[in-house]
């Protein structure tokens, strides 16, 4: 008697044949390979070395100790000043800096593609490290990193952290097909932003902060903060809308960003549209190498006016600049010319402010500046020293500036205020706005003596925006000067101080290396 559970046995002689039994390895080869590709190759790669010969695997332990010597090396020649030695987050600049470098060994990471709290696979690792951290002084160390370089101190600061060997990467999150991106889709975006009541931490439309900035920490103990939602470059990690998608769903762990994974895929992408339609500019785009900085030769002698027609010359470079410390609206920008002639060189900077806080019109008592910082013996960004204040035996020169009672300031442009003649300074042993210093890391710096101070320099303000002229000889007698006439190639960095914003000291912004060429000519870019 047959029941209703009973399988036909043609179906049973099919079963038996090859093609069922082929059907069936090919189902479950999809289902390994969908496996494998979400989760980390290093899976992949240990069920290569279990199947190789002793001697083989002999060869590829040879091969990872070589990697990770090789990102050892990386890590301790450009990480270990911010991420400490032992990647503790306790390097010499951490107590400038804010927010606080990552503390690797706890395996916590804020970005990556994986679902919440899961580890980063590699490609997030790597991304972070080529493109930094934006509003951060992580720099992006793509501009400076080969592919080689980056891979092996990623294998290197895994070690920091026994996660890594004890978990293996979550699914990558799989980010759903973008819906238009139009009005109606960011109306609905809104709606689930005052719904989700992201303005408790952005404020109501994301341009400013809400009840809950500054009032959170981060599982470290540090204070979180909120960054212009409307400023596409403060996007840590990235601000296309694949990027901000997976943001949404994973969160940023170890923050009071949580992760939105319960929204519906067209949820998320409404949002993501919302937020975009709040930018002020396009996403930044990614850099590889930062084209040099040129000096172009002239014949003029130079001058510190600010205005003088020898600058229409010069090439403009536009340099971006990152704060060493938190601050929500930062000067993220700086216009850099300068030119040269057979005694002396010159140096032109400019940059918007909105509010020009000299010796004589400043309203929170702290002045605007500005620096230029020149490795001594480097030549190549990959031999520099430490770009915040150089390190030992890596010392550093540097032109400062600030904005002294001899800067001129107009108020409109019918009007112009000048304190030159008020012979009220600042610096009370010296009556010029500009000075020399030298450096070997943070802490150690240093103004020359009077006889050693060559440096001249004038600044304006106008219109909102500062423009200063900084001259000095290509040589002088000191060897605690650069001197232009070994070479012409020279390693210099920028720092920028905002008045309003209370900068002082180690608070500023600042730029990464940038390679100088001497020599150029008025056709060279």
């Amino acid at each position: 008697m047959r029941t209703s559970h009973h399988i036909p046995n043609r179906f049973l002689g099919w079963v038996r044949t090859p093609l069922f039994i082929a059907s069936l390895l090919l189902i479950s080869a999809i289902v390994v390979v969908h496996t494998a590709w979400a989760v980390d190759s290093r899976k992949v790669e240990k069920m290569i070395e279990d199947s190789l010969t002793e001697t083989e695997q002999a060869l590829s332990a040879e091969k990872r100790k070589q990697l990770l010597e090789s990102g050892k090396g990386v890590y301790q020649k450009f990480c270990v000043h911010c991420h400490g030695p032992k990647g503790q987050g306790d390097g010499n600049a951490t107590p400038y800096l804010s927010p606080q470098p990552r503390n690797l060994r706890s395996g916590i990471f804020k970005f990556h593609s994986t679902q919440n709290n899961a580890l980063p696979i590699d490609e997030d690792l790597i991304r972070t490290i080529r493109q930094g951290v934006p509003g951060t002084a992580m720099p992006p160390w793509g501009q400076v990193l080969n592919t080689q370089e980056i891979q092996a101190v990623v294998e290197y600061l895994k070690t920091f952290s026994g996660r890594f060997n004890q978990e293996i990467p979550d699914y990558r999150i799989r980010v759903g097909m973008e819906l238009p991106h139009d009005p109606l889709s960011v109306r609905q975006g809104n709606e689930l932003y005052r719904q989700m009541r992201c303005g408790r931490c952005h404020g109501p439309d994301g341009k400013q902060s809400g009840p809950l900035d500054a009032s959170q920490d981060d599982i470290w103990g540090h204070t979180s903060y909120v960054y212009d939602l409307r400023r596409s470059g403060l996007y840590k990690a990235g601000a296309s809308g694949r990027a901000i998608y997976q943001t949404l769903v994973a969160g940023m762990d170890g923050t009071p960003m949580t992760a939105y994974d319960y929204l519906t895929e067209d949820e998320r992408w409404h949002l993501v549209h919302y937020l975009q339609s709040r930018f002020t500019s396009s996403p930044p785009t990614e850099k590889q190498r930062d084209p040099p900085l040129s000096s172009l030769k002239v014949s003029e002698p130079l001058t510190r006016d600010p205005f003088h027609p020898v600058w229409e010359k010069a090439h403009p470079k536009t340099v971006r600049l990152n704060p060493v410390q938190f601050r929500g609206h930062p000067i993220d920008r700086l216009q850099v010319q300068s030119v040269h002639n057979d005694r002396q060189i010159g140096f032109r900077l400019i940059w918007n402010d909105s509010q020009p806080d000299g010796a004589r019109t400043t309203k929170s008592g702290y002045l605007d500046e500005a620096a230029i910082q020149f490795a001594l013996r480097e030549r190549s960004v990959s031999d520099s020293p430490f770009y915040g204040m150089g390190e030992r035996k890596k010392p550093v020169n540097i032109w400062h500036w600030k904005a002294d009672a001899s800067q001129v300031i107009s108020r409109n442009p019918g009007r112009t205020v000048s304190t030159h003649h008020e012979k009220l300074f600042v610096n009370p042993f010296s009556e010029t706005p500009v000075e020399e210093l030298n450096a070997l890391g943070f802490g150690s710096l240093y103004v020359q003596s009077l006889q050693n101070q060559q440096l001249q320099g004038n600044g304006a303000w106008k219109d909102g925006q500062w423009t200063l002229v900084l001259i000095r000889d290509l040589a002088t007698p000191s060897r605690q000067d650069i001197n232009f006439k070994r070479g012409n190639r020279f390693l210099l960095a920028f720092a920028v101080w905002d008045g309003a914003n209370k900068d002082k000291n180690a608070n500023k912004v600042v730029s990464f290396w940038k390679t100088l060429i001497l020599n150029h000519d008025a056709s060279s870019p």
